[in-house]
């Protein structure tokens, strides 16, 4: 690939600035986590024929999927890298089950200069990149060694649409071989911004993971159960809100919490303790222990949390923060109740709030009205299921 002098530039530029931004992000606690590996100090993988790079937990899960649908008559070495601890310990779960070598690392930092070394220790004849996980170095170094790049399951919400365009011409520049794009309209973002002609719509891969849920009431609490999910900074004051007014009317219930980030554990141990709000991190419980609220420490358990619960209220929803996956909620027979911020997820369908399958609160503190219906009477997870299969069927 031949490389204009404004897009070196460009590049020695961005080089520049993650050398000066690398020290700083290495304070952060969730990126001290694998910083060896994020900077290359330590390797952690070699020579692989597939790398696929997976930012968290629904892009784990996805990478997995597309795995577990490889030919059974080949197998390969494959690297799959994320960003998070989340996403690791999801991946390193279930690669065992997989006929494939497969390798987990932290994703190297998108410095040129790492990013051409790891690209050269791989040396992947394929870059799988999931949903928008655009680094423009890591897609640079692939097309500089003559190897393809695809995005799959590629989505583009309309604000990140605003934002790229304003960079057309890199994105033009390191555009990937393929898109496959989650839904029409990501299909038309993502074609104008890459300028990529090979852009197909292909129904979201997430949907997939609905064969492989059961709606069952086996794992039932005895105690009525609400599952806080995947709850994230921006709107913890709001979410301490609705705890307190639900116990408020239903004190002997059990809330357990699924902190989007778990280095927020400790935080919410001491904000619901100075709240007068009895708890326990999971890990700490012991047997006969009945607080109000269990703080989850523990990664990969909320499909049995949801499979337990008598109602679940989603995260990053309450804050502008485009809200987290509810799909996998309704998938284990809840209805699920969020925020009025779930711009992220639109791409599941008007059809899902049409339907009933999520309730969305848009006018602010009505979430905690929905929940109490749904912990006051018995859970008809069949009625789910029902309508799960005439919308996904």
């Amino acid at each position: 690939m031949k490389i204009s002098l404004h897009l070196r530039a460009l590049f020695f530029v961005y080089k520049l600035l993650w050398k000066c931004v690398t020290p700083l992000l290495l304070r952060s606690p969730r990126l001290q986590e694998g910083a060896e590996e994020r900077t290359l100090a330590k390797v952690a993988f070699s020579k692989v024929d597939l790398w696929i790079h997976a930012a968290s937990v629904g892009e784990a899960y996805i990478a997995l999927q597309l795995v577990q649908n490889f030919d059974e008559n080949r197998t390969f070495d494959i690297l799959i890298t994320c960003n998070t601890a989340q996403g690791k310990e999801i991946l390193e779960k279930n690669i065992d089950q997989s006929p494939h070598t497969i390798c987990v690392a932290y994703m190297v930092f998108d410095n040129p200069s790492l990013v051409k070394r790891a690209v050269e220790i791989a040396d992947p004849q394929l870059l799988v990149l999931i949903e928008l996980e655009i680094w423009p170095a890591v897609m640079l170094e692939m097309k500089k060694q003559h190897k393809k790049v695809i995005i799959v399951n590629g989505r583009m919400t309309e604000r990140s649409f605003k934002g790229y365009k304003k960079a057309r011409f890199l994105w033009k520049a390191i555009q990937p071989d393929l898109i496959l794009a989650s839904t029409e309209e990501y299909k038309r973002r993502l074609q104008i911004i890459f300028g990529q002609e090979q852009t197909i719509y292909v129904p979201n891969i997430k949907f997939d993971q609905i064969k492989n849920c059961s709606v069952t009431t086996d794992q039932k609490n005895d105690r009525k159960s609400l599952i806080l999910a995947s709850i994230r900074k921006e709107e913890e004051e709001d979410v301490l809100w609705l705890i307190n007014e639900t116990l408020a009317v239903f004190p002997a219930l059990q809330i357990d919490l699924f902190p989007r980030h778990l280095h927020r554990v400790n935080h919410w141990e001491t904000f619901l303790s100075k709240a007068g709000v009895s708890n326990c991190v999971k890990t700490d419980c012991f047997p006969g222990q009945s607080p109000s609220v269990i703080i989850w420490d523990v990664f990969g358990e909320l499909t049995n949390g949801y499979q337990r619960a008598d109602a679940a209220f989603i995260g990053g929803s309450l804050a502008p923060l485009g809200g987290q996956n509810f799909v996998e909620a309704f998938m284990n027979g809840l209805l699920p109740v969020t925020g009025p911020s779930v711009y992220n997820f639109y791409w599941a369908g008007d059809e899902v709030f049409r339907e009933g399958l999520v309730k969305k609160d848009v006018t602010g503190k009505k979430y905690c009205n929905y929940l109490s219906p749904l912990l006051k009477t018995l859970q008809t997870r069949l009625l789910f299921s029902k309508k799960l299969t005439n919308i996904f069927t």
